[in-house]
């Protein structure tokens, strides 16, 4: 989805892992701002899982990754069903609201709002506000978590350690270069 407009708008460098910002503890103190839309339940476990999933891909946090991983299987979600969500590449295979849930997800967690307002628009239009709320709380919360967890994990006692033990060897990958735009 952001390929293009990322090469427009001078973002195509290879990003480096996203760690603890200003605006991910802006996304963090939004997130808390509303307590009542982190326990809503109007998306239900697997498609919010599946936007966390999406979120720990784009913020390259492998550890949230595989925990989300393992809790969306406890929810039963396929293999197939988490390779989809952490691929921006897969989202043809998505029904539309899923696919725009996907991509607004994609530049929240970003913090590209600005630059897609048509996104942001068709959003607002397709949801009801409180499934906005909860929506952007889990962006909003899991932005913050993901670089949090990017920002200390390598420096605790046992990092390679643990790492390896969830099956996290090698380098992390960058989830936004895509191939193609997406519509």
């Amino acid at each position: 989805f952001l390929a293009g407009s990322l090469k427009k708008g001078g973002y195509n460098q290879r990003m480096s892992v996203p760690k603890i910002s200003v605006y991910s503890i802006k996304s963090l103190f939004r997130a808390l701002s509303h307590p009542p839309s982190l326990r809503a339940k109007r998306l239900g476990p697997n498609l919010r899982e599946k936007i966390i999933l999406r979120v720990s891909s784009i913020n390259q946090c492998n550890v949230c990754s595989v925990f989300h991983e393992n809790l969306a299987r406890w929810e039963g979600l396929s293999r197939q069903d988490i390779a989809e969500a952490r691929n921006p590449d897969s989202d043809d295979e998505q029904d539309g609201d899923t696919r725009l849930l996907f991509h607004y997800a994609e530049i929240r967690t970003s913090n590209l709002e600005k630059e897609f307002p048509e996104v942001v628009q068709a959003f607002e239009q397709a949801f009801d506000e409180a499934t906005q709320r909860e929506v952007r709380a889990i962006v909003d919360l899991f932005t913050f978590n993901n670089r949090f967890n990017n920002s200390w994990e390598g420096w605790l006692p046992g990092a390679k350690r643990r790492r390896q033990s969830m099956g996290l060897t090698g380098p992390r990958v960058d989830h936004t270069q895509r191939t193609s735009a997406k519509p």
